[in-house]
């Protein structure tokens, strides 16, 4: 992985990440796309978070991935000016990021890079920030807001879906991190094919009550949240995507790790890494050819890899 925009106060930071991205370019040489991994700020640990979202794309040898860091937060107008991402140069921009609003020319041009044809994928809680940026809000659809600010969508039993006026219900929030069962919605789509339709993911926080525009939206899976665990006992969408222009914008919302959290269970998970790893190659390519693996976790069964 390329590593720019490192901040000189994050200097040890900065070397570790060179470190750990120059010895994972010996894979360049297989990728056929180009991803641009966005963080440096996120109330969750991004600092652990970014390095095994690297080390999930590498598995799969197809992706040249390139590392971006925001300024840190509350950092001063100049600072930002010098913070200028070049999203066209890439397939898909992961965003691993929740903190500070971006400067109008990087959000211009984030929405000019999706709506000529770019992709990204949000993912957990970068659905949380920039409240008020409507194209952004858009875009995603479903956001971590009031039950103001959007309408709510989620599926009954039965997979009739329900949407929930702006105004009326409850907000979004989360239960306790635990197992869950996701259940495949398209089966069809490129990136679900061949999954089974239930599996059980591990030790994950699984957010409810999401809210926003969500129009257009292509529900891809979703999570009974259940009340025993804090949750609504509703089916609660959690990986979709949405056209915007002549882009495409998936939401991927498993991947909870917390600053306090010691265990990471939920990147070790084989259905979330499979997951991921065909949602960012759909994005880049609109096809998958990352296959399921014969380890993936199944109906009552969790399926976990070593950690390092």
């Amino acid at each position: 992985m390329k590593t720019t925009a490192f901040r000189l106060s994050d200097s040890l930071l900065s070397y570790f990440f060179v470190l750990l991205f120059t010895f994972s370019a010996t894979g360049l040489a297989l990728a056929q796309s180009k991803v641009l991994v966005l963080t440096g700020q996120n109330n969750h640990t991004w600092r652990r978070t970014t390095p095994l979202i690297n080390d999930i794309l590498e598995e799969s040898g197809k992706f040249d991935i390139t590392l971006s860091m925001a300024p840190a937060p509350g950092a001063k107008e100049d600072v930002w000016v010098n913070w200028q991402p070049d999203f066209e140069s890439y397939d898909v921009i992961l965003l691993n990021y929740n903190g500070d609003m971006w400067p109008e020319t990087v959000r211009d041009r984030f929405e000019k890079y999706i709506s000529e044809g770019g992709t990204a994928l949000i993912l957990h809680a970068s659905n949380n920030p920039f409240e008020g940026w409507e194209e952004f809000e858009k875009m995603v659809g479903l956001l971590w807001r009031d039950n103001t600010s959007g309408d709510r969508i989620y599926l009954e039993d039965g997979g009739s879906v329900v949407r929930v006026p702006s105004g009326e219900g409850l907000k979004a929030g989360h239960g306790k991190v635990h197992d869950w069962t996701i259940t495949v919605r398209d089966t069809g789509h490129p990136i679900m094919k061949d999954v089974p339709t239930t599996w059980l993911h591990a030790n994950d926080e699984l957010y409810h009550g999401q809210r926003g525009p969500a129009q257009d939206m292509r529900i891809l899976a979703t999570a009974y949240s259940s009340e025993e665990s804090g949750g609504t006992g509703k089916h609660e969408l959690q990986i979709w995507w949405i056209p915007y222009g002549e882009g495409r914008v998936l939401t991927f919302l498993p991947g909870h790790l917390w600053p306090t959290q010691q265990e990471d269970t939920a990147y070790r998970c084989v259905g979330f890494r499979t997951l991921l790893n065909r949602s960012v190659e759909w994005l880049a390519t609109e096809a998958v050819t990352i296959p399921v693996p014969e380890n993936f976790p199944g109906k009552n069964q969790t399926s976990v890899v070593p950690s390092p």
